[in-house]
């Protein structure tokens, strides 16, 4: 008797910020920290930071780095509070939080058996009332170093931005004994290429950086947020 193949979970990787999402969650939870916590002194060294490295071809994976290094000292009890005060905040403010097509594509895949799995540089604070809402169960997110109960501004590895989403997107597969042939993954932005390249079934939300010219070259599915 021929052996029936083994049928493996398929697995949707989805990008949060730009692509799932239609704010930027680090950038919006910064400002309201700082209106949340009245640190002046903080916020203008961030804004210099920003005013200084914030540009159109701008490195997401430095960007990043530099981004957290202002987490340095703040305690991670208060910042996983804050940021369910932002995420209540954000959810029901008056633009729509989620982005209409790729909401109803990740409820299609839940509803075909798939997992989803966020992969996304920003941080679990932020992303795990957006994943219980959702009902996503898996994370590839920054993680951030804790010493003496206080954050140190560096990130551990890998760094779930541009080359470090395959990184931890192939950890992850191991684990769960899938190949990424049979998965599919959503991005928006040009460091999500790795990515999107690293799965069977890519697909890229319109509007981000550089990318949509790239997936029409490649052949890939291109879906517009709303």
């Amino acid at each position: 008797m021929t052996a029936l193949p083994t049928l493996t979970q398929e697995y949707v990787f989805f990008d949060v910020d730009d692509t799932l999402i239609s704010i930027k969650s680090m950038l919006s939870f910064q400002i309201f920290w700082y209106q949340r916590t009245g640190d002046d002194e903080g916020q203008r060294a961030y804004e210099q930071d920003l005013r200084q490295h914030l540009h159109p071809g701008a490195s997401w994976e430095f960007l990043n780095r530099l981004y957290y290094r202002h987490f340095k000292g703040r305690c991670p009890q208060e910042v996983r509070a804050m940021g369910r005060a932002w995420f209540d905040e954000m959810r029901h403010g008056q633009a729509p939080f989620y982005h209409p097509r790729p909401l109803a594509e990740l409820r299609a895949h839940q509803r075909a058996g798939r997992e989803v799995v966020f992969v996304s540089g920003s941080f679990p604070a932020l992303l795990e009332p957006i994943a219980q809402e959702l009902q996503v169960q898996h994370l590839l997110s920054t993680r951030l170093a804790v010493h003496q109960g206080r954050y140190t501004g560096e990130i551990l590895p890998p760094q779930t931005i541009g080359s470090g989403k395959v990184e931890a997107l192939t950890q992850f597969l191991e684990a769960q004994g899938a190949v990424p042939e049979h998965c599919f993954a959503y991005g928006d932005d040009v460091s999500d290429f790795p990515m999107l390249s690293a799965v069977g079934q890519p697909t890229v939300v319109s509007g981000g950086r550089e990318l949509e010219a790239k997936a029409r070259a490649m052949g890939w599915r291109v879906i517009a947020p709303a």
